[in-house]
């Protein structure tokens, strides 16, 4: 089989994966707007609205490096540092709301929570560094890999 033609299913399958994240975008944010306007508890539709445009957001992200292929520039790390940097603070977001709403818990889950708070914390400031190391040396502009 020609190569050629390899390089057109290639690209076939990558307008399809960015067809498909659209519209889960579209489908999680228009999804969350509804959720958000529906009875449950005002913490609950705080949380889920939050966590469904981080989420929509993380998508976008994840769209960024399929559309990179059309441009001929490679794997991209910075995407996924974004991304890994959003995840944690989501998580953090998420887990914050939950104590400052209310959430009742035990002493054991307030620990746990913490724990959880701490290592998101720590994740999201190395994501902070590798980028800030990245965009100091220039490593996306130099070389990116293929």
């Amino acid at each position: 089989m020609p190569l050629h033609v390899l390089h057109l299913a290639e690209d076939v399958i990558h307008y399809l994966v960015a067809i498909a994240m659209v519209g889960l975008a579209g489908y999680v944010l228009v999804r969350s707007v509804i959720d958000f306007t529906h009875d449950q508890e005002y913490s609950d539709r705080v949380i889920g609205g939050i966590n469904g445009v981080l989420f929509v957001v993380i998508v976008l992200e994840l769209l960024t490096t399929v559309l990179a292929h059309f441009h001929d520039e490679g794997f991209q790390l910075t995407p996924f540092l974004i991304i890994g940097g959003i995840s944690a603070v989501r998580h953090i977001l998420t887990i914050g709301a939950k104590e400052s709403l209310g959430d009742e818990s035990s002493q054991s889950q307030f620990n746990h929570a913490q724990i959880g708070l701490a290592i998101n914390a720590g994740v999201t400031l190395v994501m902070v560094i590798a980028l800030v190391l990245m965009h100091r040396s220039g490593a996306e502009a130099k070389g990116k890999s293929h």
